[in-house]
């Protein structure tokens, strides 16, 4: 059974459960009990989850680049620059240092095509901009798409 910290996480994933089957078909998967799914375009992989936030809830989108890659000031330094480039969402680190894009929006105020345009955006970037990341300062592909 899937458990929610809120009701407005609830209604939130209830609401873009039915969208993410709509827009992505089978290339969808829920995670078994959380709020969470896997999306999977071309050869990257995001992570839609419903998170409580407030009196709300928020949807955050991540995929992930690379894993391995050495985080020098200069990849940073490019990361940061990067961001500056975005049209949506961010560049960042894990706790292990791996890299990923990720874009977040209100759920209360998320409508099909906000939903649709965030996650085919974070895995475009994702898919772009891994080779990037790889070629210029090394690493490798983060492993996607696992469950």
């Amino acid at each position: 059974m899937r458990e929610f910290l809120s009701p407005a996480q609830h209604l939130t994933y209830d609401k873009i459960s039915l969208w993410i089957y709509e827009i992505f078909g089978e290339s969808a998967k829920e995670l078994p009990g959380l709020p969470i799914f896997g999306v999977a375009l071309g050869s990257a992989f995001a992570v839609v989850q419903v998170a409580a936030w407030q009196n709300d809830a928020r949807i955050v989108t991540r995929a992930y680049l690379t894993s391995s890659t050495e985080i020098t000031p200069e990849v940073m330094r490019d990361l940061l620059r990067l961001n500056d480039t975005m049209p949506f969402g961010a560049f960042g680190l894990d706790e292990a240092g791996d890299i990923f894009y990720q874009y977040t929006a209100i759920g209360s105020t998320c409508d099909r095509l906000e939903l649709e345009t965030m996650v085919k955006t974070v895995v475009q970037i994702a898919d772009e901009y891994d080779d990037y990341i790889i070629e210029h300062y090394g690493g490798d592909y983060a492993l996607t798409g696992a469950w």
